[in-house]
């Protein structure tokens, strides 16, 4: 008798078992075609749950492949473009494989995401960790892959492998004009000047009437200038950096890079009077310490020695705060990039309410594209969260929202850890290039204070080029029989004469002269 009931609990123990095994089965079968019915007819998130469910519970290989590229699609129907990428990721990383049927479609995919909004250079470069052939790459991808590694390399200093990667990007690739303006920086890093000219103006000229094409726009004559200067074509390199429209981010840096172009020119009043405009209190928080010494070296070209002291007292007051509180913060923040990230996080943020001296290092780490890139993807992430909370009810059990939550969350950490590094990095070099520069006043001023001018004069090796052409004001010359009126500055900045200021003093080696300080130009 009890052998019969052993014999019938092991049978009702393998029919149970039997019983779940086959449901499981019939279930995911069901669910795969449950989940092609819902993406018919366009009910992308009971789709995707069912997708989700038939990815973990496959009937075969090929189900599996299936399963996992319509829930990619279906979270891209949703607009959950990063969750999208997740699966495509995962498709794109097993590589160009017969048992990989969607890897040319994905990678399609993944470059039309990033176009919308940034993957992120981390994970991209997770993508193509695995050897892919070139020739597996379908044709809608190659501007996507190839201006990836072409950037990696770039990032590495490996110019003439990004030069190689870059000239593959195709016409007609949302990517190409990004690719030709790289093109153009390698051009001149490699020494071909005239090439990378070329480069630039091709981007003017290509760049569409977008937001994104103004700035290529923008950049491309901020580069072209910088060639310009570095051939010692000061005039040419004006001309350009007066292209760089007044209400851009960048135009506090042409306007002193401008300044170092007049003080070449021997245009000493132009060169001060750009600094004037640097120095007002509309740019309070914006990191130009160099202005400090190009205008020390600009009074004494003039022999002007009370004021090249002037100049090199306020360096001081300005900069050595900030420099004991920048050191203070990548003392606090070494070994935890999240904390480093976080500070240049709550400062743009307008949160952020200590190291008030090193605001200005902050807003310049806040403009760098390792903490624009993070702070797109922090944003996005939040967004797509936020989204995911409507289908709470709809794909809890299915576990596709811990999931997703998961993947989003690991994203956010990882681009903020991998930014925080690259800013600490950034910081660090800010450090030490106040400490150069620190250095550098020293250097001056003993030199002054000894009488060697012309010593310190052939020290600074500093070339100049001859007069050509009078500005009065702006980075434009005066037209000929043009007539120019004068308003003295009496102490207080007006945001419209900004960028118009020009000294007018003359110098005092050699001779006694007379003069004061100008106004703005009107």
């Amino acid at each position: 008798m009890r052998r019969v009931l052993n014999e019938l609990r092991i049978w009702l123990i393998r029919a149970v078992c039997l019983a779940i095994f086959s449901t499981g089965s019939e279930s995911a079968l069901g669910d795969y075609r449950a989940a092609q019915t819902y993406f018919n007819q366009r009910d992308f998130a009971s789709a995707a749950s069912a997708f989700f469910q038939a990815y973990g519970y496959p009937k075969s290989n090929e189900e599996k492949a299936k399963s996992e590229w319509g829930l990619a699609q279906s979270l891209q129907n949703l607009q959950l473009f990063y969750s999208a990428s997740k699966f495509y990721s995962i498709i794109v990383r097993r590589g160009p494989k017969a048992n990989n049927p969607f890897f040319r479609m994905a990678l399609e995919e993944l470059g039309k995401i990033n176009a919308t909004i940034p993957l992120g250079q981390s994970q991209i470069v997770e993508l193509f960790k695995a050897k892919i052939d070139p020739a597996a790459v379908p044709g809608p991808a190659r501007g996507f892959y190839f201006y990836y590694l072409g950037l990696e390399e770039f990032s590495k200093k490996r110019y003439e492998k990004a030069d190689s990667y870059l000239r593959n990007v195709p016409a007609g690739s949302p990517y190409y004009i990004r690719a030709i303006f790289h093109l153009g920086v390698v051009s001149n890093l490699s020494g071909a000047h005239g090439r990378a000219i070329s480069y630039f103006e091709k981007v003017k000229a290509a760049a569409p009437g977008t937001d994104e094409g103004e700035y290529l726009r923008e950049v491309a004559n901020l580069n072209i200038a910088r060639v310009f200067y570095e051939t010692k074509k000061f005039q040419e390199a004006l001309r350009y950096y007066a292209q760089i429209p007044r209400d851009s981010d960048n135009w506090l840096e042409a306007h002193f890079e401008a300044a170092w172009t007049f003080f070449m020119l021997q245009e000493h009043n132009n060169a001060l009077g750009n600094i004037h405009t640097i120095h007002s209190p509309f740019f309070e928080n914006r990191f130009f310490p160099e202005s400090y010494i190009l205008q020390a070296v600009t009074f004494l070209r003039l022999c002007r020695y009370s004021q090249v002291k002037i100049s090199l007292k306020e360096f001081k007051e300005r900069y050595k705060p900030i420099f004991k509180e920048l050191g203070d913060m990548l003392k606090r923040s070494r070994g935890d990039s999240r904390e480093f990230f976080k500070n240049v996080y709550d400062y743009r943020a307008g949160t952020l309410s200590k190291y008030r001296d090193a605001w200005s290092i902050l807003d310049a780490l806040s403009r760098m594209d390792a903490y624009k890139e993070a702070g797109n993807t922090v944003r996005f992430v939040d967004q797509e969260l936020a989204y995911l909370s409507r289908y709470q009810g709809r794909w809890n059990a299915a576990g596709l929202l811990d999931e997703l939550h998961g993947f989003l969350s690991k994203k956010k950490s990882a681009a903020i850890a991998d930014a925080g590094v690259r800013l600490y990095e950034s910081g660090t070099g800010l450090y030490y290039y106040l400490k150069a520069l620190s250095d550098q006043t020293h250097f001056i001023n003993a030199e002054m204070l000894m009488g060697k001018v012309d010593a310190l004069r052939a020290k600074l090796k500093v070339p100049t080029a001859e007069k050509r052409v009078q500005f009065i004001g702006g980075m434009k010359p005066l037209p000929k029989g043009e007539e120019i009126e004068f308003w003295p500055f009496e102490g207080e900045y007006w945001e419209d004469e900004l960028g118009y200021y020009v000294f007018n003093i003359e110098s005092k080696c050699g001779s006694v002269a007379s003069g004061g300080s100008g106004g703005g130009k009107k």
